[in-house]
């Protein structure tokens, strides 16, 4: 016992050793929440409370907490995130059980080793290239092999290897422990190793170590990192024949499947480790080009100095490709990062207090290639001198600026004028409606309550009971072309008022002949219309709440892909039967319910009782406010549908109903989520008093919400280059509808709101 790992183990300098290089690492903690900080405030308590469970044996590790993280621009990898405590166990055997495995395993594997790393792989590589004049390289990458490992094959290795049973029972353990994601859902882990815990690249090495060993028996032109490795041959059968037995050996042994090998010439090279290994040489492949100066084009300045993060870029860069890359393809990397230095001067010269700070934070930069960081005093002269003429050039540009800020000004009070004088909204019962000599009247007790001339006014809704308007009101409705829409108590859409001469002719044959194809065509547009609508106020709520609600990120992650996979399916629709319409609204249905889910954890701190999306009989504030919106909508809609001498009732999607405007549950799908949701959930953010009465909306809540609404309503916003009013967004979309039924424009494309 006294000799064994186990007891090394529990030794107190054992786990202080391994506390300091967790802490040096300064990672992230796991589902426990204790930080780096919080441990180390009651640090001797705390490793001596570590001590005593693993010599009494019942410490017992936290699951993994699962986080997702980009992997490609289509793939995410799940990492499992450890706490602090497991970490430094972790650590503590890993120190003790390294170095015997690193005394057994060979020259040829270079991932996470000491001593070893990636350029000293493609140091490996070259060098075998330079033994072998024409020959064939293999790049071969084993599928998902951190998720696959097999668990008995690797304890029963560990065990014989070894030879200490509780060291080996920990790592198990360890390896073994399920995963939660933030919400505290469980997953059994029941084979491979979580990619993100400290011994699972050590595990990951051991378990191939087997492996490495009978490649190394068919030929020593063998380099391995990790999962990816490369063979090498002058022969291109017995390379085809090595790559054969590599698979079989892979499936039968290991429980692994390699993923389509690539066999090429040397000369056309192959990837590996993100360069392309050449016979000429090292080069970036395209795709890892554009990745490096993405990577250069992330990079940010925070109080007039590169960020931290942004150094760790430059560096990670430079530590690894600088090293191995041709000073020609570093010097490009250099004018990609130059050129970004100078874009943030001319952004930022405002910001900038004066040139010596900004001589001073480029000294900070370190470039790529030799030549240009022995030329770094003169750009960065160049830099100090573009940024005291871009000072100037402000300055100019500030001047006219400000003026164009006074026009603007002026542009927007007057718009608001115009969309406060263009509605009127009339509930309180015993109101008046009638005709004076400037124009319409409100009256309430025989006193006029609306002081504006009505000039500007467009439409007029009427909610509630006990309202009248006289003949002449409507008349002069009616001359103007001032809508008269009229909603019960409720909410409920029950009538409008329109001039028998908008009747005149319609499209409604053409509308109820449209050929199947053009049904389709435009079916898809608009529900591919509804749904982006819907994903883009998620990216809009996400842009400013992603840094306040960390559940979010994850949830955002997963609805966008559930999203996106929709919108693709809906695009890929290759049939042409009447059966168009309820695939789409099956995917359309798949896309709303990833759509509420973001919206009920959006709105999850803000007191509101929200589940699911309901549409009839919902009594909660919510649902209960949408469903009040979206009445106000469908008014509008419908008025727009027959202002443009469209059917109502003669739908592509929704099935046909009598005495049901089919048409306008079509249309309307556009306008939902920009015209209603972005309100209700706004005013639920904002803390307004919202309150339901009997399961109904409360009066002052309704008007609120009607108030926003039509502000909405006649809101401006930029549609096809041009600044209009929401509601003549909706106007145009119908007539491009209409242009596109009669053939008169052979396309529609559907309002998509920017975000």
């Amino acid at each position: 016992m006294s000799n064994s790992l186990f007891h090394t183990l529990c030794l107190p300098v054992t786990l202080h050793s391994a506390w300091k290089t967790v802490k040096s690492k300064n990672s992230a903690g796991g589902i426990d929440g204790l930080s780096i900080a919080q441990f180390e405030e009651k640090l001797s308590d705390n490793l001596t409370e570590l001590r005593t469970e693993l010599i009494n044996k019942s410490w017992n590790p936290e699951p993994y907490l699962r986080v997702k993280i980009p992997k490609k621009e289509t793939e995410i990898r799940q990492l499992g995130l450890l706490s602090i405590r497991d970490k430094i166990v972790q650590q503590a055997i890993k120190m003790l059980i390294e170095p015997r495995l690193e005394r057994l395993f060979l020259n040829n594997s270079y991932g996470y080793r000491p001593g070893k790393g990636p350029v000293k792989a493609i140091h490996r590589v070259m060098y075998i290239y330079q033994q072998i004049k024409h020959g064939w390289i293999a790049k071969l990458d084993v599928d998902d092999y951190f998720d696959t490992i097999n668990h008995e094959r690797l304890f029963t290795r560990l065990q014989n290897f070894l030879n200490d049973e509780e060291i080996v029972r920990l790592i198990e353990l360890c390896v073994r422990m399920g995963v939660v994601t933030k919400q505290l859902k469980w997953s059994e882990t029941s084979e491979g190793v979580p990619q993100g815990a400290v011994l699972s690249p050590l595990l990951a090495n051991f378990y191939l170590h087997p492996f490495d060993e009978f490649v190394v028996s068919k030929t020593s032109n063998y380099v391995r990192y990790a999962d990816d490795f490369l063979v090498i041959s002058d022969n291109r059968q017995q390379l085809e024949t090595i790559v054969h037995d590599i698979q079989t050996k892979l499936e039968r042994e290991f429980s692994l499947k390699l993923n389509t090998p690539l066999i090429t010439d040397l000369e056309t090279g192959a990837e590996f480790l993100g360069i392309f290994v050449k016979r000429s040489g090292l080069v970036l492949s395209t795709k890892k080009k554009q990745d490096l100066e993405s990577r250069i084009d992330s990079i940010e300045w925070q109080n007039n100095r590169l960020s931290e993060k942004s150094i760790e870029t430059l560096q990670g860069i430079r530590n690894y490709y600088a090293k191995l890359l041709p000073q020609p393809v570093l010097k490009e990397l250099d004018i990609r990062l130059i050129a970004k230095i100078h874009e943030w001067i001319k952004q930022n010269t405002k910001s900038i207090r004066n040139k010596t700070i900004l001589s001073n934070s480029l000294q900070e930069i370190i470039f790529f290639a030799d030549e240009t960081n022995l030329a770094k005093p003169l750009l960065i002269k160049e830099c100090v001198n573009s940024y005291l003429d871009s000072d100037k050039k402000e300055t100019e540009k500030k001047k006219k600026a400000d003026n164009k800020q006074l026009i603007r000004q002026k542009k927007r009070e007057y718009q608001k004028l115009e969309a406060e004088g263009s509605e009127w909204e009339v509930s309180s019962p015993g109101c008046y409606v009638g005709k004076s000599n400037r124009g319409l009247i409100i009256r309430a007790d025989g006193k006029i309550i609306n002081k504006k001339p009505s000039t500007a006014l467009k439409h007029i809704t009427i909610r509630g009971e006990g309202i009248s308007l006289s003949s002449n009101a409507i008349a002069y409705c009616i001359e103007n072309d001032i809508s008269l829409d009229f909603f019960d108590v409720q909410g409920k859409h029950y009538a409008s008022l329109m001039s028998p001469i908008s009747m005149d002719g319609m499209l409604w044959q053409q509308q109820s002949l449209l050929p199947l194809e053009k049904k389709i065509i435009l079916a898809e547009d608009i529900i591919v219309g509804k749904i982006k609508n819907q994903e883009n106020l998620i990216k809009y709520y996400y842009k400013y709440h992603k840094e306040t609600i960390s559940a979010l990120s994850e949830k955002y992650m997963e609805v966008i892909l559930r999203i996106d996979e929709c919108i693709n399916r809906i695009k890929s629709y290759k049939e042409n039967d009447t059966g168009y319409a309820s695939f789409f609204i099956a995917q359309e249905a798949v896309a709303s319910v990833a759509y509420w889910d973001y919206i009920r954890l959006l709105l999850y701190d803000d007191n509101i009782d929200f589940q699911k999306r309901e549409r009839q009989g919902a009594s909660d504030l919510m649902n209960s406010m949408l469903n009040y919106g979206y009445a106000i909508l469908y008014a509008r809609v419908w008025r727009t549908l027959l202002s443009q001498k469209l059917n109502p009732s003669i739908s592509v999607i929704h099935a046909a109903q009598p005495g049901k405007p089919t048409f306008v549950y079509d249309i309307v799908e556009l306008f939902r989520a920009q015209a209603v949701d972005r309100v209700v959930i706004t005013l639920i953010q904002k803390g307004e008093p919202l309150k339901m009465n009997k399961n109904l909306i409360s009066e002052p809540t309704k008007k609120l919400l009607v108030q926003n609404i039509l502000e909405r309503m006649n809101r401006y916003e930029n549609y096809r280059g041009e600044e209009i009013q929401f509601e003549e967004i909706i106007r145009r979309q119908v007539r491009e509808i209409a242009a596109f039924i009669t053939g008169e424009s052979k396309i529609y494309k559907p309002y998509i709101a920017k975000w």
